[in-house]
């Protein structure tokens, strides 16, 4: 993954290229809608975030891919673990 991009990397580990309506940032709702509920923000790095719905663990399915890309970063406990669809992108593109 570029780190300049965003990716939506799904709950089965399919990472697909996403791209903000204006082409600059995200609004709430296309965050919301990506990850299909309200949003949480992880902090990968000082570049990069990680949205993801904040009640996934209630409705989704354990995401690995997600899960290691946040363990290493250290950006969650080592027995933490991350559900659902999430996005990864520069943290600009989320105001």
């Amino acid at each position: 993954m570029e780190t300049s991009k965003a990716y939506l990397i799904t709950e089965s580990g399919k990472e697909i290229e996403v791209k903000p309506r204006n082409g600059i940032a995200f609004s709430l709702e296309e965050a919301q809608n990506m990850v299909h509920g309200y949003i949480e923000v992880i902090y990968l790095n000082r570049a990069q975030i990680m949205i993801m719905n904040e009640e996934g663990k209630f409705y989704g399915r354990a995401n690995d891919k997600a899960s290691c890309l946040a363990h290493a970063n250290h950006a969650i406990m080592p027995t933490d673990y991350i559900s659902g669809d999430v996005v990864v992108c520069p943290s600009e593109m989320l105001p």
